[in-house]
């Protein structure tokens, strides 16, 4: 049993080593947003560059697309955007002049923080013509004391990072990002961990970093799922439980990446009994070696011939697969627009219940 723990020591090291960061190809980007931001003004949006663009949009679309007018013309909040339209996804920024005067309408006769937010990540990006990139980072910040998520985040990631001309300034950045994670923007919610977990411009604090961790991986954050994993089994902010490292360590893997398949292997070895699991760990080991980059295939090559030493064969039969999950049940977190009154839910596995994944 001393031989495995001793492998498992070097096989978590490498689990752990790059999950604040990022690890070249063998992790997942850490600084990938998860935040769907699709509003009614950037929806609105890209259906007029649609239209620009001959693309038939559908008749509910244009429907939908009326009521926007008439609400920016009437001084009445907009509508949410029809599923469809969500579904598309959330890299739009407003690109036309009539995105740009109907959103532009919204903020100045009802003060739509988004709408605002809207435009200056539009000009701070350049997308639109009408202002200057400078211009619109004063956009965003005006958003931001609005109250407005996104802008809350976008400056507190600028004062973070010391960016676009402003001071490093973790102080502020916390603040920031912590309303924008109140407000519950995803990845708001993520960098708040961080800045715990790291004590960056607040006390270092390992159950809030852990805390604020859990409930973005609820939100379908799946960095977030990473340090989750890094802190149960290194005992900081939680109780070290090989079990959950195991279940979040496959969520990781499923997704096909190789870092998931290292971290589930050194899951497995730290248990109780891991030769009862060995062939798991070898098909594990495998899965990262195989699929890894040459930074994770050089580490693992000889810790692997270290667990073969110590187990009773060489490799997994090669029929084998990792046994079913017990399914998680599903869970659903709603976050209401501060503006608009609207809903918006993400529904993601509850991984923290008894269940496998």
């Amino acid at each position: 049993m001393r031989t495995i723990l001793a492998i498992a020591a070097p096989l978590l090291a490498l689990a752990t080593a790059s999950s604040t960061t990022g690890g070249g190809g063998s992790m997942p980007d850490p600084a990938r947003e998860y935040h769907q931001n699709v509003d009614c003004h950037n929806a609105y949006d890209r259906l007029v560059s649609d239209l620009h663009a001959g693309t038939a949009i559908s008749p509910a679309e244009r429907e939908w697309a009326v009521a926007h007018e008439a609400a920016a013309n009437g001084g009445t909040p907009c509508a949410p955007p029809l599923p469809e339209m969500i579904a598309r996804g959330d890299a739009w920024r407003i690109r036309t002049i009539e995105g740009r005067d109907t959103a532009a309408a919204f903020y100045h006769k009802q003060k739509d923080p988004a709408a605002l937010s809207e435009l200056g990540m539009a000009w701070l990006g350049g997308t639109v013509e009408g202002g200057t990139p400078q211009e619109g980072l004063e956009m965003i910040n005006e958003a931001a004391k609005l109250g407005d998520p996104v802008a809350l985040f976008t400056m507190g990631t600028v004062y973070a990072a010391g960016a676009l001309g402003a001071k490093q300034d973790y102080a502020k950045a916390f603040e920031l990002l912590s309303q924008s994670a109140a407000a519950g923007h995803i990845d708001a919610i993520y960098r708040v961990g961080l800045q715990y977990h790291e004590g960056l411009g607040v006390k270092k604090d390992y159950k809030k970093a852990f805390e604020h961790f859990r409930m973005a991986a609820e939100r379908g954050h799946f960095y977030a799922i990473i340090m989750a994993f890094d802190m149960i089994n290194g005992d900081r902010g939680v109780k070290q439980d090989f079990n959950l490292a195991y279940r979040l360590s496959r969520t990781v893997a499923e997704q096909g990446e190789p870092y998931g398949a290292v971290m589930a292997a050194s899951s497995l070895l730290q248990m109780k009994d891991p030769l009862k699991n060995e062939d798991e760990i070898l098909y594990w080991m495998d899965e990262g070696i195989n699929k890894g980059d040459e930074n994770i295939r050089n580490q693992l090559i000889p810790l692997r011939e270290r667990v073969v030493a110590a187990f009773t064969k060489a490799k997994a039969p090669p029929q084998y697969v990792p046994r079913a999950f017990k399914a998680c049940p599903m869970k659903t977190v709603c976050t209401v627009n501060h503006y608009s009154g609207l809903q918006s839910c993400t529904t993601n596995k509850d991984y923290w219940n008894d269940c496998d994944g």
